[in-house]
């Protein structure tokens, strides 16, 4: 015990200036270590005395990026419920939040569910923590939820959830009100969400920071236009989602094409709203995905890689083609031998030089086509189609099993491959992208 007391006194010496990787990403300054010694150190060290009667555990939310602001809270209730990193002791869980929260809506439906406390207070105390937590090897006792890089574990799970975030009666009905007062939709007029992802928001709220690795994530949002469209000819508005793009999305004199993301009436509101409701949602993958497992929204997802697509029940899940520098097209299992499976950075791909394409407008339009007819509308899949989608997951899976990082990636579980769809149009046209 003696030479812990001195290893931590020698650590808070040279704390300052610090930068701490890993699980640690913070510096502390003059301030904060003042703050960590006054305050946060003799707290932390009264809630280690008294955790045998009551478990007193302090985490920050990240509330700075949509995505972890939905999903985190959502984990960290549906292990709660089933008594996932539990404690058979009392346990009082506070959180705070590092910064301001990117949707105060969001916010006051978490805040509902889980403790938020004061931020001055409590960032100290679990700085505290995580030093006390190193020095003395405490692992993720005092941790209130068990935070995974990917979340895939748990998102088939959340639909069933009765402790999940959820919306009031009064807050549904204000929702139909806006959508009839700003859009003429009435609650019996189905709409679809399209989120296409570009790079304006984060070059907005990070200026000094480079985010090009994020590029080959982005999508043409024109492309997605004659998609738009022909939803719109099937009785659905059409609403081009997001707070800050670069570009336009709309067609002159269709009114049922709404450029939601430039509009004047976008808020936290409906945001939130507007994702939980939708018909189905169309995504090229960005944080507000993390909606639609919560809320059990069906989807068509453009994932970049394979590796990290979610495999939940009603996603629709669309391939990005590689080519490699002679334009050839890279097969499935070339792109696990290549190790780009799992990849998401454009230095990656830029690296093994090949360079993902889009699908072109017609294939995206035979996707929303598949979804309104087999997934709402429930029009079966013929012997042969469902056949090619399980040979497909089955194909998949197996590659995917054998390759060492799936173990740090997320799961491949035969009850979400089983419940996934994959583009069948390609499946019909690409035998070779995957049988060979």
């Amino acid at each position: 015990m003696k030479k812990k007391l001195i290893y931590l006194l020698k650590l808070l010496k040279t704390l300052r200036g610090i930068s701490w990787s890993s699980n640690y990403h913070y510096i502390i300054s003059h301030k904060n270590l003042i703050q960590i010694l006054f305050i946060g150190l003799p707290i932390s060290i009264i809630i280690r005395i008294i955790s045998p009667f009551i478990l007193i555990r302090i985490m920050h939310i990240n509330v700075g990026r949509i995505g972890e602001f939905i999903i985190n809270p959502a984990i960290y209730l549906y292990q709660k419920e089933y008594k996932i990193n539990s404690t058979r002791q009392k346990s009082l869980d506070i959180f705070y939040l590092e910064e301001k929260a990117i949707n105060s809506f969001l916010l006051r439906m978490i805040k509902r569910k889980i403790n938020i406390g004061y931020t001055i207070f409590l960032r100290p105390i679990d700085n505290a923590q995580k030093l006390l937590d190193r020095v003395f090897k405490s692992g993720e006792k005092y941790k209130p939820f068990l935070n995974r890089k990917f979340k895939t574990h748990y998102i088939d799970c959340f639909p069933h959830s009765k402790k999940n975030i959820n919306f009031t009666e009064e807050e549904i009905k204000r929702g139909q009100n806006e959508l009839f007062e700003k859009f003429g939709i009435n609650k019996n007029i189905k709409f679809v969400c399209f989120l296409i992802r570009d790079q304006a928001f984060l070059k907005k709220k990070y200026p000094n920071l480079n985010f090009d690795y994020h590029e080959y994530r982005n999508m043409n949002p024109q492309n997605f236009l004659s998609s738009a469209e022909e939803l719109s000819k099937r009785g659905y508005f059409v609403f081009r989602m997001g707070r800050i793009q670069e570009s336009v999305f709309e067609i002159q004199g269709n009114n049922k094409i709404i450029d939601y993301a430039n509009s004047e009436y976008k808020s936290d509101f409906l945001d939130i709203y507007m994702g939980a409701h939708c018909s189905f949602y169309l995504t090229t993958m960005s944080g507000p995905d993390n909606l639609l497992p919560i809320f059990n929204v069906p989807s068509i997802e453009f994932p970049l890689n394979l590796g990290v697509s979610r495999q939940f029940n009603n996603y629709l899940i669309a391939p990005r083609i590689f080519f490699d520098e002679n334009d050839k097209k890279l097969s499935l299992k070339e792109l696990f031998k290549k190790d780009l499976i799992f990849r998401q950075k454009k230095k990656d791909f830029d690296n093994e030089k090949v360079l993902p394409k889009d699908p072109k407008p017609e294939d995206i339009r035979n996707l929303v086509i598949e979804m309104d007819d087999h997934i709402i509308n429930s029009k079966p899949y013929s012997d042969l189609e469902n056949d090619l989608n399980k040979k497909f997951w089955k194909i998949f899976s197996e590659l995917y099993e054998k390759d060492p990082k799936s173990k740090n990636e997320i799961s491949i579980k035969g009850k979400y491959i089983a419940q996934s769809r994959f583009d069948i149009n390609f499946l019909k046209k690409n035998h070779e992208w995957f049988l060979k």
